[in-house]
């Protein structure tokens, strides 16, 4: 399984189907948590139809072929910018969500932003502790809280950190896409013969 933030992929358009079934595969209350309440399988394709991908930022951690298991929407907003992040059942306590985060602000930092900020239900224990453990200001408004971070501007190492990621990311995710391919394909060759 996939754990590593550098193998975060960019996503493109080209992805938003998978991106989709990532979102649908999310179970009931992960998507009330994710997106700030109850959302049915039509409305979850609308809001991927609605993504900007040549705009904002997408990030996926997949399994061992070509599923999503986590991802992170980077939404800007002029100088700001809104985080959503979701990370599959079987795929959590593995650091993939910090992962995600972490990708996210090199991101933003690469872009010249000022701020990241997070909009969530304050019950969603997830999220809160992801904020806390990278120092953002919380503020609880009864049932919802906002956590906000400044984000410090590019350097050097960031945007040779994010290029690295992009092209480590973008290589082992074709290399799995040609495998699954070619596994599937009558025409791989078998040593028997067969």
């Amino acid at each position: 399984m996939t754990t590593s933030a550098s193998l975060a992929v960019h996503l493109r358009e080209v992805d938003r189907p998978a991106l989709a079934a990532h979102f649908l595969a999310l179970g009931g209350d992960d998507r009330r948590l994710r997106f700030g309440s109850p959302i049915s399988d039509e409305a979850v394709q609308a809001y991927v139809e609605r993504i900007d991908f040549r705009g904002d930022g997408i990030f996926a951690v997949h399994d061992d072929g070509t599923q999503i298991v986590a991802a992170v929407h980077v939404a800007f907003t002029g100088e700001s910018a809104e985080l959503g992040l979701s990370v599959l059942p079987g795929h959590r306590g593995l650091g993939l969500g910090a992962a995600l985060f972490t990708r996210a602000v090199t991101h933003l930092r690469n872009r010249g932003a000022r701020e990241v900020f997070v909009h969530c239900l304050a019950e969603n224990g997830a999220m809160m502790h992801l904020a806390r453990k990278h120092r953002m200001g919380i503020v609880h408004g009864g049932s919802e809280a906002d956590a906000r971070l400044a984000v410090d501007p590019p350097d050097a190492f960031t945007m040779y950190d994010e290029w690295t990621r992009d092209f480590l990311g973008a290589s082992v995710q074709s290399f799995a896409r040609y495998a699954a391919a070619w596994s599937q394909s009558p025409l791989r060759y078998s040593p028997s013969g067969k």
